[in-house]
């Protein structure tokens, strides 16, 4: 019954990360697909159960053929202003796509501190009536204490971009596009959205089984002390 929420980019491109080209060449090309236009997955965890991915396209209207691709329960919401969430988009997502997965009883949300997820007063009565205790996590912690942050989204986009260059490399003259997102978001999630990825991420932020020491000393210092202890540790300062 402890959840923890954030949300991603994933962009319309590849990343090819290596190419093969002679030896003191100058100029090298590289086959890349690229579009601005960025898509926003948000996802939610609990201790090795996913909900599906809920995505956000930037624009007006609805298209079928967005989520044509997706998995059952995967979501598709439009939005005119940007991909980025907001209090709306949010209070939605809590009330269509979480309640109707939430266990019985009390459950606790763990999610970073955007004002999005907290500045609402009826959707803070909503989770009160409905058993969900809301924790908002310190600002610039989330990349200790969040299991998201700590063993999923690096898994994610890393399947998800090698989607992308292998979908390039069988299409070299297509681009990615919003058609395809949903192809390629369905076959990264897939091998990311995995129970040892989630049970990992919350054993790291000590939450699931309880554990403070899973936090290192040097997480607690300024940054002006993390960056002496990061040179510390390379030998490059003592």
């Amino acid at each position: 019954n402890i959840f923890n929420v954030d949300e991603t980019g994933l962009q319309l491109n590849n990343r090819p990360e290596k190419v093969i080209a002679v030896k003191g060449s100058i100029a090298v090309i590289q086959l890349r697909r690229e579009k601005r236009a960025k898509q926003s997955a948000y996802f939610c965890n609990g201790e090795g159960i996913f909900l599906p991915p809920y995505c956000i396209f930037k624009g007006k209207n609805l298209k079928d053929e967005f989520s044509s691709a997706l998995p059952s329960g995967f979501v598709v919401r439009m939005s005119q202003k940007s991909t980025y969430v907001n209090t709306d988009i949010f209070f939605t997502w809590l009330k269509e796509h979480f309640m109707p997965r939430k266990p019985l009883g009390k459950v606790l949300l763990i999610f970073d501190g955007h004002t999005s997820h907290c500045n609402l007063c009826e959707m803070l009565e909503f989770a009160e009536e409905n058993g969900i205790i809301m924790l908002c996590l310190p600002p610039h912690t989330t990349h200790y204490l969040q299991p998201l942050d700590r063993a999923v989204f690096k898994s994610l986009k890393t399947h998800y971009y090698a989607a992308c260059n292998n979908f390039i490399k069988i299409n070299p003259s297509k681009k990615i596009g919003r058609l395809q997102f949903g192809q390629l978001l369905a076959e990264s999630w897939a091998k990311a959205a995995i129970a040892t990825n989630a049970i990992s991420g919350f054993r790291a932020s000590g939450i699931i089984s309880f554990s403070p020491e899973a936090i290192p000393d040097y997480a607690f210092l300024s940054e002006s002390g993390n960056r002496i202890c990061r040179q510390s540790k390379n030998g490059r300062n003592n």
